[in-house]
C-alpha cells in the first residue's frame, strides 16, 4: 500500500493580469464614497426537508463509565411545539434515566418533560415547548439526548462488549406523535438506535466532518486500558489517497511521556500498522486519552465519506490483543460560506478580487457556489458589488449560508466540492 508523503495542496489560481487589481480599486473607491449605492436583491428557493422522522442515534458506554447519551434527531417541515414517544430497549441491560437538552437545539427553549413512569427507569416521554418557543423545522434537528445507564456491568463480556437496540415506539401513555404550531399531529417514521457497552481495552477513532473550507481533518485515536502500558500497536485500513500522516506531537500520549516515545510503521499491500512505544516507561491506565492524530487530506472526489478501519489481529496493548475496536469516518460535506470565494473562512477584498478575476478572465474558482455572493445562480460582477456593499456601505450580509458555513438553500447549477 502506498501512502501519501505530504498533504495535498488544495487552492486556486489568481489571475496574472494586473488590470483586475486596478478595476477592483475603482469599485472599492466607488462604494466607499458613494452614498447612493443600495444592497442587491437576492432570490432564493428553499429546499424541502422531507418527511417527518424521529431518528435515534448510537451511543457508547466507555470502559469504566456507567452511562451514555443517546441522541434524538427530528425531521419535520414545520416547527414542532410538542413531541412524544414510547421507548423499547433491553431493561435487563439498560435503564433510561433522564432527558438531557444541553448541547441541543432545545437547550435555550422553554421545555417541559413528562416521563412515564414518574421515576426512572422510564419507558416513554413527552416534551412540550412553552411560550412562543418551538423546535425548528429541518432535517435531523438534534432535539435531545437520552441518558442510558448500564444496569448490570457483569453482563459485559470480559475484554468484550454488549449492545442493545433502542427504538421509538407508540405506547398507550405516549403515542408516537409530532405536534406542529397549528395544532396538527403527525405520526413520524422512526429509525432505531443502539447503545454499546465496552470492557477494557478499547481503541477508538473519532468521526469528523469537514466543509469546503477544510483542506485537512485532524482525527484523534483514543484508547482505554485497564492498567499501565508501554507499547501500542494500531492496525489500520484506509483509502491510500487520503491518509497522509499520523502525528503524536500534541497528543495526550506526548504529554504523558514528556515527548519520550518512538513511532514505527509496518506497511503491507493493503494496510499499515503503527507501533507506538513509550521510552519513558509505562504510562498509567488510559481512559480515552489521545494516542495520536490522523491527518486526513480532502480527497479530489469530495464530498463524501471515507472509512478509517482499525484491524483486529493487528491492534495490541503490550502484546495483548485489543478486541474492542471502534473505527472512524472522515467526511466532507458540501457546506461553504457565502461570499468566501477563496475559501479562507472570511469575507474581505481578496474574495472580491477572486470573483472579479473569475468573472472577467475565467480564472478557476475553488467553490463556485461560495463565489455566488448574491445567490442569483450566476457568477458576474454583481457578486463583486454585493461583497463591496457589505464591506463598505453597511449593506446586509450575503444570503445564507452566512455567517456560518452551511448548505446551499437555493436550487441552481453551481457547485462547490
Amino acid at each position: 500500500m502506498q501512502r501519501c508523503v505530504s498533504l495535498r495542496e488544495v487552492g486556486y489560481s489568481k489571475s496574472p493580469w494586473g488590470w483586475t487589481h486596478g478595476l477592483l480599486s475603482v469599485l472599492v473607491s466607488l462604494f466607499i464614497f458613494s452614498s447612493t449605492a443600495g444592497p442587491l436583491e437576492a432570490q432564493s428557493t428553499n429546499k424541502g426537508s422531507g418527511g417527518a422522522l424521529i431518528e435515534l442515534g448510537d451511543a457508547i458506554i466507555f470502559p469504566g463509565d456507567d452511562f451514555a447519551l443517546l441522541p434524538i434527531r427530528i425531521s419535520s417541515d414545520q416547527e414542532i411545539v410538542a413531541w412524544q414517544m414510547g421507548l423499547e430497549y433491553d431493561e435487563l441491560l439498560l435503564s433510561f434515566d433522564a432527558v438531557i437538552f444541553a448541547g441541543t437545539e432545545s437547550e435555550n427553549l422553554q421545555t417541559t418533560t413528562i416521563t412515564s413512569p414518574a421515576t426512572p427507569p422510564f419507558n416513554g416521554l413527552m416534551v412540550l415547548y412553552g411560550g412562543n418557543d418551538a423546535l425548528p423545522a429541518g432535517t435531523g434537528v438534534l432535539a435531545a439526548f437520552l441518558r442510558m445507564s448500564i444496569v448490570n456491568p457483569d453482563l459485559i463480556p470480559d475484554r468484550g462488549s454488549i449492545s442493545s437496540s433502542v427504538a421509538a415506539v407508540s405506547t398507550e401513555l405516549h403515542p408516537l406523535i409530532l405536534t406542529g404550531q397549528n395544532g396538527s399531529n403527525v405520526i413520524p417514521s422512526t429509525t432505531p438506535g443502539a447503545v454499546t457497552a465496552f470492557d477494557f481495552p478499547l481503541f477508538l477513532i473519532e468521526n469528523h466532518v469537514g466543509t469546503a473550507i477544510d483542506e485537512t481533518l485532524t482525527i484523534p485515536i483514543r484508547a482505554w486500558t485497564d492498567g499501565p502500558a508501554s507499547d501500542f500497536a494500531m492496525g489500520l485500513e484506509y483509502d491510500e489517497l487520503i491518509v497522509c500522516e499520523l502525528t503524536i506531537q500534541g497528543s495526550d500520549f506526548d504529554d504523558m511521556t514528556q515527548g519520550q516515545w518512538d513511532l514505527a510503521e509496518q506497511i503491507s499491500t493493503d494496510s499499515v500498522t503503527f507501533l507506538l512505544s513509550s521510552t519513558a516507561g509505562p504510562v498509567p491506565g488510559l481512559t480515552g486519552e489521545t494516542l495520536g492524530y490522523l491527518v486526513i487530506a480532502r480527497p479530489p472526489s469530495a464530498p463524501g465519506s471515507w472509512a478509517l478501519d482499525l484491524i483486529a489481529g493487528q491492534s495490541f496493548v503490550d502484546n495483548n490483543p485489543v478486541g474492542n475496536l471502534v473505527s472512524g469516518m472522515s467526511s466532507w460535506v458540501n457546506h461553504f460560506l457565502r461570499g468566501d470565494a477563496n475559501l479562507d473562512a472570511m469575507i474581505d477584498l481578496a474574495d472580491a478580487e477572486t470573483i472579479l478575476s473569475a468573472s472577467t478572465l475565467g480564472s478557476p474558482l475553488p467553490c463556485r457556489d461560495a463565489a455566488d455572493a448574491n445567490d442569483d445562480g450566476a457568477l458576474d460582477v454583481s457578486d463583486v458589488v454585493t461583497i463591496l456593499q457589505f464591506l463598505f456601505s453597511g449593506s446586509p450580509p450575503p444570503p445564507l449560508p452566512f455567517p456560518d458555513p452551511g448548505e446551499d438553500t437555493t436550487l441552481d447549477f453551481l457547485d462547490c466540492l
